[in-house]
């Protein structure tokens, strides 16, 4: 069972936030392992394994970035760094290089502001990617769109998550390193 069918959801990207929190709640309170006590082991079982998934399936569909992942998975896509284009590289080994001089702490202030800046500017910018080929999937999803119009646009997703997975490696190695 993949996580939007937990929730009863169509796998879409866009979701109403509030009514997966609702449902979760709902899901959470049938399920909860204390209205199971007295039950024979394998329904205490069950219980214990559905809030498991409950919680997962929650955390995952509520982030936009792990839904998507989780999407392109069971739609049988993965990131594939090889499909990174070579330009796009290089620009995060600057970016990298550029991370080291922070580290070894011969970077002036102005010089991790506009690290700092960069990396927050391609996020977002991936982040926008990302929320307009969910809404793409979405319309296709809506429509009758062929199965080749639908894995193009996998293949797309898979695209923007393996390239914004280098943006947000560094944005965690620059918190860290601040």
């Amino acid at each position: 069972m993949n996580y939007f069918e937990v929730f009863g959801l169509p796998r879409v990207l866009n979701l109403d936030l509030k009514a997966l929190e609702k449902t979760f709640h709902e899901l959470s309170r049938k399920y909860h392992p204390d209205y199971f006590t007295t039950a024979p082991a394998e329904e205490r079982q069950r219980a214990l394994q559905m809030t498991a998934t409950l919680n997962d399936a929650y955390r995952t569909l509520r982030h936009p970035v792990r839904r998507v992942e989780h999407l392109v998975q069971i739609e049988g896509f993965k990131p594939d760094g090889s499909k990174v284009p070579k330009s796009f590289l290089m620009e995060i080994f600057d970016i990298n290089e550029q991370l080291e001089e922070v580290k070894a702490g011969s970077a002036s202030k102005e010089q991790i502001a506009a690290l700092r800046r960069d990396i927050e500017e391609r996020a977002e910018g991936f982040e926008r990617q990302l929320q307009n080929a969910a809404g793409d999937w979405d319309r296709l999803s809506a429509s009758s769109a062929s199965e080749e119009q639908k894995k193009q646009q996998l293949s797309r997703l898979t695209e923007i998550l393996s390239e914004s997975s280098y943006i947000r490696n560094l944005q965690r190695e620059l918190e860290e390193t601040s």
